[in-house]
């Protein structure tokens, strides 16, 4: 492991990281703190106008618009990531999809193109990243779901993956610590977003007041979490405050996790 000076700034490759819902508020908080970015997403307008606002901040952003789960990515990313900043520090792989049907009534071409999604454009990621992450002590973090945790109509095959997602981050903690390169993962619940409203729109008829009332009902908190907070808890996991804190889950819910029953 590399020892680097405590002023070098740091980089990290944030995936699907343009997206309207959390990725949009990882990028910005990043970079709010500092860190050189290389946002992946395949939605190349909403990449170039995120990266367009952080600049105009004083951040470093460079834009690659590719489809995360293409299997060929990860590689062109890692080498556009050098060539532009030299290092690599940290990794989020936020990129995730839904599936809202019975796990009995999906076919095999649904759930493993939510698996390729949701896992494996981690595990590849992850391992084109961990050269040089090796090289200077730098920090994975995945994006995982309180679905790995509590069951729900219909999100039976999503929690699957984000359950695989959670074993497969120990397993990165405990094989690579002896590197100084650590792993978590977040488990966000309900987050207050566009994206995640037109998610339940496939499952509750009014998704709107069914989020506030899950927030009111479902969470010690009475509000939804945003997707700016959830990047303030990214930016203390990849950065150096956090250095003893590898393989663990961390829940961002609002304290759904800790309730047996309904506030009411």
């Amino acid at each position: 492991m590399t020892q680097e000076s405590p002023s070098a700034r740091l980089t990290a490759i944030v995936t699907a990281g343009a997206g309207a819902g959390i990725g949009h508020g990882i990028s910005e908080t990043l970079s709010r703190h500092g860190w050189d970015l290389v946002i992946v997403d395949r939605d190349e307008a909403a990449s170039d106008q995120l990266a367009e606002q952080l600049r105009a901040e004083g951040g470093q952003v460079e834009v690659l618009a590719l489809d995360v789960a293409d299997p060929s990515t990860p590689g062109q990313v890692i080498e556009a990531t050098l060539a532009r900043f030299g290092r690599i520090d940290g990794l989020v792989n936020n990129l995730g999809i839904g599936l809202t049907k019975e796990t009995g009534e999906a076919s095999d071409e649904e759930f493993l193109h939510l698996f390729n999604t949701d896992f494996m454009s981690a595990f590849r990621f992850v391992k084109a990243a961990l050269p040089s992450l090796r090289q200077v002590g730098g920090a994975i973090l995945n994006i995982g779901s309180v679905h790995a945790r509590l069951g729900a109509p219909k999100y039976g095959l999503y929690a699957a993956t984000k359950a695989a997602l959670e074993a497969f981050t120990r397993g990165l903690a405990v094989d690579y610590g002896k590197d100084g390169v650590r792993a978590n993962i977040i488990h966000p619940g309900l987050i207050e977003s566009a994206q995640n409203e037109a998610l339940l729109a496939n499952v509750v008829p009014n998704p709107r007041e069914w989020m506030d009332e899950f927030a009111s009902k479902r969470q010690c908190i009475p509000r939804l979490a945003t997707a700016g907070e959830v990047g303030e808890l990214v930016a203390f996991l990849l950065g150096k405050n956090s250095c003893m804190i590898t393989g663990q889950s961390i829940f961002i819910d609002g304290g759904t996790t800790s309730l047996l029953w309904n506030n009411e």
